[in-house]
């Protein structure tokens, strides 16, 4: 599976709307767009990174699914990421940029690029 950065995304604009004091974002809550496993794959990621707090749990028949993905808050780091990425016009410019260029994306670079494209916008 992939590290996919729409689901990122998505994941982290989701634990923003949700108001409630303990937000909780199940992975299976984003069909048809993505598949659960995708989406919890992603969880466990985004977790293991530092983006949010995430309760994964395994299958136990061994087949490297995961049997339950929620994703309970948003770190500060989290934050950052998705402070940079909100906007959908500079989300697709990043990702146009790292397209462009054959580069991987990271959490580093997502952001830096972000910065740099957000301050190219401003002076349009």
């Amino acid at each position: 599976m992939k590290r996919d950065w729409d689901i990122f995304r998505a994941v982290l604009l989701r634990l923003e709307e949700d108001s409630r004091a303990n937000p909780v974002v199940n992975a299976n809550s984003f069909g048809p767009a993505y598949a659960e496993q995708e989406v919890a794959y992603n969880m466990r990621l985004m977790d293991e990174m530092g983006l949010i707090t995430a309760n994964i749990q395994e299958s136990r028949s061994g087949d490297g699914a995961i049997r339950v993905a929620l994703a309970r808050a948003m770190t500060h780091r989290g934050h950052d990421v998705l402070d940079s990425i909100r906007n959908e016009t500079i989300w697709r410019r990043v990702q146009d940029t790292f397209r462009k260029k054959g580069l991987d994306m990271t959490v580093d670079l997502v952001i830096e690029v972000a910065k740099v494209t957000a301050k190219a916008a401003l002076f349009d």
